[in-house]
């Protein structure tokens, strides 16, 4: 796409790297513009108007799609390249070949260039233009198009050429406004959008009524004005509420409060189970016994029948029986002296004592 018009018969031009032949203005300082060329320029008027004598004149528009056949690349797209600058000296050259006949021919001017592949040994394009009459010429569509036909054996390459609607060379915005056909187009506003005082050809604010309404304000979207609710506030039910918790920002999309929230709850149960597992286990070890640590004897006042006394401890205990005689217990010299019977008898050697059974 090459033209784009911003006002009309104005357009959004491509360019590249070229020669500055607009410098200084050749055009003169009328409503004329200059426009650079791979190795020359051109000038424009506004739409419905032709460039004549370094001035615009008001003329008559015959809008038309011309589609040519040959070996064109991207770069026609560029109005400054050399393929964009050979199509519009053929298209001017065939023009006034075809139109001789007709009085008040003046200009034809490109207003996009559109390229159709339908396969890569044939490309083509299709171009949108404007030819632009005398205004009080006696020229109509019909004539036109009669004139274009029969001209056709001009070019050696295979075209097409059909007439279009004044909507489709004035180029109203598609996504703000609906184009009003006529000579002189209008762009009317689509519902939800307004008018500044600069806009012909788009609508670049939202309606009244969303400046009306409690927590919007007019934004822009890829160039669109949009009714929207400001941030931390979203949609619902035709009205802007707050936001969830743990949402933000436009649209209420961004959930990085939420996700804060969930890592802290997350967080605190995790400290809050180490703090009681840390407790369990403290309690638990001061009712533990250590094994380094027995006791040599149980303490006195404890009572030795019951369970909890009963400690291990690293001597063996003495037991005692209250009441009752010890079997093992001598009073007496176990040597004293006893009647024995007389069976044995001791008698003295040299080497010690002897012992004799008595016959």
């Amino acid at each position: 796409m090459t033209w784009r018009a911003q006002r009309p018969g104005k357009a959004a031009l491509r360019f590249g790297c070229s020669g500055d032949f607009c410098n200084p203005d050749p055009c003169g300082t009328t409503l004329a513009t200059c426009v650079r060329l791979n190795s020359t320029f051109n000038c424009l008027c506004q739409y419905g108007f032709y460039y004549k004598d370094n001035d615009c004149h008001r003329g008559k528009i015959f809008p038309g799609v011309i589609t040519l056949s040959g070996t064109y690349d991207d770069s026609v797209l560029i109005v400054n390249s050399a393929q964009y600058e050979e199509v519009l000296n053929n298209l001017t050259a065939f023009f006034k070949y075809a139109f001789e006949n007709l009085t008040g021919y003046e200009q034809t001017v490109i207003v996009e260039i559109q390229l159709v592949t339908k396969n890569r040994a044939s490309p083509e394009i299709r171009v949108t233009l404007i030819n632009l009459f005398m205004e009080n010429t006696t020229a109509n569509n019909e004539t036109v198009s009669s004139a274009v036909m029969n001209a056709t054996n001009y070019f050696t390459s295979d075209f097409e050429y059909t007439g279009t609607t004044y909507c489709a060379v004035y180029k109203c915005d598609a996504n703000t406004t609906v184009c009003e056909e006529d000579e002189f187009p209008r762009c009317t506003c689509k519902d939800g959008f307004s008018k500044a005082e600069w806009d012909t050809l788009s609508c670049s604010g939202c309606s009244k009524n969303c400046y009306e309404r409690e927590n919007m304000y007019c934004a822009k979207e890829n160039g669109v004005p949009v009714c929207t609710c400001i941030s931390d506030f979203e949609e619902k039910g035709g009205k802007c509420v707050p936001c969830s918790v743990g949402y933000s920002g436009e649209k209420c999309e961004n959930n990085s409060e939420l996700i804060l929230i969930i890592v802290g709850t997350v967080l605190g149960a995790a400290v809050l189970c180490l703090a009681i597992a840390i407790t369990m286990v403290s309690i638990r070890a001061k009712h533990k016994q250590d094994p380094e640590k027995k006791t040599l004897l149980r303490s006195g006042y404890s009572n030795p029948n019951t369970s909890e006394d009963r400690q291990p401890t690293m001597f063996p205990r003495v037991r005692t029986t209250t009441g009752h005689a010890n079997p093992g217990y001598q009073p007496n010299n176990p040597y004293e002296m006893r009647d024995f019977d007389d069976l044995y008898e001791v008698s003295r050697e040299p080497e010690g004592f002897r012992i004799h059974s008595r016959n």
